[in-house]
């Protein structure tokens, strides 16, 4: 890293912050949000008539849609939610999982690029003061080898654009970066593909991620504590 770039990256024993309730509530609510959508579009439209439209395209339908998950990964305030849920609907829950996995592959090379060759300074034109300090945090804590890298792809795969900037900063090849980023995507993403298959079509199923939530959040708020040291010792091992 050129520390022409920027300000040096701050010091790795700052302060974590503590999990926000209201974070937590607005995160499962825009979840829960973008599955009722999809499940009310779904069932508007109909599944075999969003499917023809997507089989008309011919290629043009996985490739826009690999394009525009590459630019959810490269642009950090676009949100990949939606279309990652949809993708099972549109193409099958297996094609959906590796369209969606190679877009967040190319983005995430994209970002790994734009960090190497065009330093800090750029990098937080695209995520923001606020974003740049963790993607910081995350180089700082000697992301330099396959295995962190691989336990980041499959555990933090919510800020896996952010660690895309992390790997840029450090030593880690972009080959590595790659075949490392494709692997450690498949099951994580197979999950997301596959609610969202389900819910879609299923009301059954939504709501019992109704349920899940409701319990997930009282068990929060109940032992919020422990969950906040546990998540701040989890984030000091990184």
């Amino acid at each position: 890293m050129n520390e022409a770039d920027g300000a040096a990256p701050p010091d790795i024993g700052e302060s974590v912050p503590a999990i926000s309730t209201a974070g937590v509530v607005f995160s499962a609510a825009g979840f829960l949000a973008l599955l009722t959508i999809l499940y009310a579009l779904v069932n508007r439209v109909g599944i075999d008539e969003l499917q023809l439209m997507i089989a008309d395209a011919g290629f043009w339908g996985p490739l826009l849609f690999v394009g525009i998950k590459a630019l959810t990964f490269t642009f950090a305030p676009l949100s990949a939610g939606p279309i990652q849920f949809a993708s099972g609907i549109l193409f099958g829950v297996i094609p959906g999982t590796l369209y969606s996995v190679l877009g967040e592959v190319i983005g995430g090379t994209i970002n790994v690029l734009i960090a190497r060759q065009l330093g800090r300074r750029i990098v937080a034109r695209f995520v923001g003061a606020a974003a740049l300090r963790r993607v910081d945090s995350f180089y700082e804590r000697h992301l330099d080898d396959w295995k962190s890298l691989l336990a980041a792809r499959l555990l933090l795969f919510s800020v896996y654009d952010f660690i895309s900037y992390a790997v840029g900063f450090g030593k880690i090849r972009l080959m590595v970066y790659v075949v490392v980023s494709f692997i450690g995507g498949l099951l994580p993403t197979y999950i997301f593909v596959l609610i969202g298959s389900q819910a879609a079509q299923n009301q059954d199923v939504l709501l019992l991620l109704y349920a899940g939530a409701a319990i997930l959040f009282v068990a929060f708020v109940l032992f919020r504590r422990p969950v906040s040291a546990l998540f701040a010792k989890l984030h000091n091992r990184l």
